[in-house]
């Protein structure tokens, strides 16, 4: 199934024991195109900490209630590592988190997952705090996360080969896998009325993410071929 990335951020996130927040911003690498974490606002009952969730923690999507279901209780999120407010998200603070949710390295290995694909449906066990399997420790583990933000995304000026097509308006994933499988842009000529741009993420050839410009493949007659006069139609035509 698809859905908006614009949608999940309206979803509230609900533990084993009641609800815990909701979901502020995703995490997703520019690299595979997946996303890697939600971050729950929390500040109503665990203020100054920042909450990352895998999408392996996700059990359901309930779209009618718009609730996000995770498999943890409330106190078990209570007690993961701290993840600071303010500061640089790093690839060792990352580890912590995997090692104490048991959630999959997805660095290691060609997969989207890492060694297996995992989300959404494969949670079945609570986590095991501190665990850390050796054998999946590798080189890799010392670089830096590669992570952006999904807020740093919409917004950004789409160009064609041979000209500007738009600005990011929404995402289209996937509730399976949580990939990124399309990019919605608004016509950059005609921002006053409803007209959108859809191109797969796999079209993306590189994005400039000091400008805040993404490169697609193709001309901009052929992008603007398939266009839309509202979102509603964006995710029936997929």
């Amino acid at each position: 199934m698809y859905a908006f990335t614009s949608d999940l951020k309206t979803y509230n996130i609900e533990a084993a024991d009641g609800e815990m927040g909701k979901v502020k911003d995703l995490y997703f690498d520019d690299h595979k195109w997946a996303i890697r974490y939600a971050i729950a606002d929390t500040r109503k009952w665990l203020p100054g900490r920042k909450v990352l969730l895998s999408p392996e923690s996700f059990k359901e999507i309930e779209d009618k209630n718009k609730i996000l279901h995770i498999g943890y209780d409330k106190e078990t999120v209570r007690n993961s590592p701290s993840v600071p407010e303010n500061k640089a998200f790093t690839r060792d603070t990352e580890n912590t988190l995997i090692g104490y949710y048991g959630w999959s390295r997805y660095w290691i290995g060609s997969m989207l997952w890492g060694p297996g694909d995992r989300p959404l449906a494969t949670f079945n066990v609570q986590p095991q705090p501190g665990q850390i399997d050796e054998k999946d420790v590798t080189p890799y583990e010392q670089r830096q996360s590669e992570l952006r933000s999904e807020n740093e995304l919409i917004g950004c000026r789409v160009h064609a080969d041979d000209g500007k097509l738009g600005q990011i308006k929404d995402i289209v994933f996937d509730t399976a896998y949580w990939k990124l499988r399309y990019i919605v842009m608004q016509n950059s000529e005609n921002f006053t009325e409803e007209e959108y741009i859809l191109c797969p993420a796999e079209d993306i050839e590189s994005v400039d993410w000091n400008e805040m410009d993404v490169y697609v493949k193709g001309t901009v007659m052929e992008r603007k071929a398939r266009f839309f006069y509202n979102q509603d139609e964006i995710l029936k035509s997929i």
